[in-house]
């Protein structure tokens, strides 16, 4: 059986936490209630080392913008688990415009990063550079977590 895009959806919404989507919502002043489905943070990380490779991964990492806040955290989580460098740095560039609040920014950490630093610092520094806030917060974000 083959994941997709929409299956990926359908597995968030039955991890869904009502309570604890009200929670979140409260630390989150830049992200509608709405968009809140509510899957805590170890099953967004199960499901992305789970799908990580797959073409539904890849499917759900172009299908942007998403339209509920935990499919950018998952998405943060499947970026992070990317080993090719310049994959990564692709896929980033494409998903940071859309990155709305601080805790899916701070999320974002791919492990890539750590053996890539020489190659990173000029990402770091065009990202610190933007006028978009969470893209500026992230290149801090990483140039302190890789310095």
């Amino acid at each position: 059986m083959t994941i997709d895009r929409i299956d990926i959806t359908a597995q968030l919404f039955a991890l869904q936490d009502k309570a604890y989507a009200d929670f979140q919502s409260k630390l989150l002043p830049t992200v509608k209630r709405e968009t809140i489905i509510g899957v805590r943070t170890p099953d967004l990380r199960k499901i992305a080392k789970q799908i990580c490779k797959t073409p539904a991964a890849q499917e759900f990492l172009h299908s942007l913008p998403h339209r509920y806040f935990d499919e950018n955290q998952l998405h943060a989580f499947i970026l992070s688990e990317e080993k090719d460098f310049n994959i990564c740095i692709a896929n980033l560039e494409q998903f940071l415009p859309y990155v709305d609040n601080w805790a899916t920014c701070d999320q974002l950490s791919p492990r890539c990063f750590k053996k890539h630093t020489t190659e990173l610092l000029p990402y770091v520094r065009k990202w610190m550079r933007s006028k978009h806030t969470y893209t500026k917060r992230f290149g801090i974000c990483t140039l302190m977590r890789h310095k």
